[in-house]
């Protein structure tokens, strides 16, 4: 999808790509120095710039990690100054995917103010995993007809959150406590089931997935938030 040449397809990837990895690329840009408007022209001019020179083509999965690909293109795009103008203009023209920049803003004053561009990066970007996986599980369960057990069970993929008890659960959902330890542990199964497909697709091949995980869980256990806040 990514690789489409014909307009539409090339707005399809850059709506993915944006919607997908904007959270990393954002954290990344504001780390460099600009503003959080020119961040903002910056990340959607840098994803245009991939699709429009067919760079993520070039993303060969046999040579390294996707995250470890955009990382590096990011740093050419933003040491070059007519590239980075190029962008800016281009990108406040640009009809863009919809952000939640206080989200990271709120990140980037907190805990992670003194992290390295790299490690800052690499948070940012297992959180944005994250969030895809819950974006894609939510999905799952609105399909089922389940939206609201979703939105009750939701807080119990967070470790670091203090969740109401399975009774109380289970008096909003009109079922039974055993049901409600069921449904909690198919969807924590689940979650980490969509993640790990999220983080295979970023991966050269299905053995790397358990190592990169692992290096999310520590990067992610470096700020102040956890593997599931999102």
């Amino acid at each position: 999808m990514l690789a489409a040449r014909d307009e539409n397809g090339r707005r399809e990837a850059f709506s993915t790509l944006c919607r997908r990895y904007w959270m990393p690329i954002y954290a990344a840009v504001r780390r460099h120095g600009a503003s959080p408007a020119d961040a903002e022209d910056l990340v959607q001019g840098f994803f245009l710039h991939l699709v429009e020179h067919d760079t993520v083509i070039r993303a060969d999965p046999q040579r390294g990690r996707f995250r470890a690909f955009l990382l590096g293109a990011l740093r050419w795009f933003l040491s070059n100054e007519h590239e980075r103008e190029t962008a800016r203009k281009r990108g406040g023209a640009t009809c863009f995917v919809a952000l939640d920049i206080a989200q990271v803003e709120s990140t980037l004053r907190c805990g992670e103010s003194e992290a390295t561009l790299e490690l800052l990066f690499d948070q940012q970007w297992a959180q944005a995993l994250v969030r895809n996986a819950l974006v894609a599980l939510h999905g799952e369960y609105a399909s089922n007809g389940q939206a609201e057990t979703y939105e009750v069970l939701r807080s119990c993929l967070n470790p670091a959150l203090e969740t109401p008890g399975y009774a109380a659960l289970a008096a909003r959902l009109g079922c039974n406590e055993n049901a409600v330890k069921v449904a909690v542990h198919r969807m924590r199964t689940r979650f980490r089931n969509v993640l790990r497909g999220e983080v295979e697709c970023t991966v050269a091949s299905a053995q790397e997935v358990e190592g990169e995980l692992a290096y999310l869980r520590d990067v992610l256990a470096a700020g102040p938030t956890s593997l599931a806040a999102q």
